[in-house]
């Protein structure tokens, strides 16, 4: 795992640790959350571009195929990560929802309805919610990665046997 990996993983992982949920520390999180994400995403579709030039060249389909293959495979490790995380964000999501209502419902100066303590509460908990979605998004956007990469391995292949049959 390179550098800017292991910091991508510390960025989607640390979070997800807090023992006590901060909704200051969550906003910073989440803005550092999304830079990482946003870094890796410009990364990948680089990547990928770079890679769909090369297969133009005969000579490279070969070495385009391992590095397809390669890639495919370290993209699906990372949505298996992703998506432990976000069980893991749901989770002190549920909890701290839970906390919350408690605190709304018997901690409060002023009774609130079930709606408003929803309501209050969200709020609350805007910036860990911001997080998950962004991860859920982060997932969507591998997702498509892997598809292109799979649609680029027929491609290959369709390109190897029309080489074939020129001969």
């Amino acid at each position: 795992m390179t550098e800017e990996e292991t910091q991508l993983f510390e960025a989607i992982t640390a979070p997800a640790k807090l023992v006590e949920y901060s909704e200051q520390s969550a906003k910073g999180a989440g803005e550092k959350l999304e830079e990482k994400l946003l870094s890796d995403k410009k990364k990948w579709t680089a990547d990928i571009r770079q890679l769909i030039e090369r297969t133009r060249e005969m000579r490279n389909l070969t070495e385009c195929q391992v590095d397809m293959l390669s890639w495919r495979q370290m993209i699906v490790d990372k949505i298996v990560l992703l998506k432990s995380t976000v069980y893991k964000r749901r989770a002190h999501w549920d909890k701290y929802h839970k906390q919350k209502y408690r605190g709304y419902t018997l901690d409060y100066d002023i009774k609130l309805t079930k709606d408003e303590k929803i309501s209050f509460i969200d709020a609350d908990m805007a910036a860990l919610k911001f997080q998950i979605r962004l991860i859920e998004s982060h997932i969507e956007f591998y997702q498509d990665t892997v598809r292109t990469l799979d649609n680029l391995a027929f491609a290959i292949r369709n390109r190897i046997r029309l080489s074939e049959d020129d001969f």
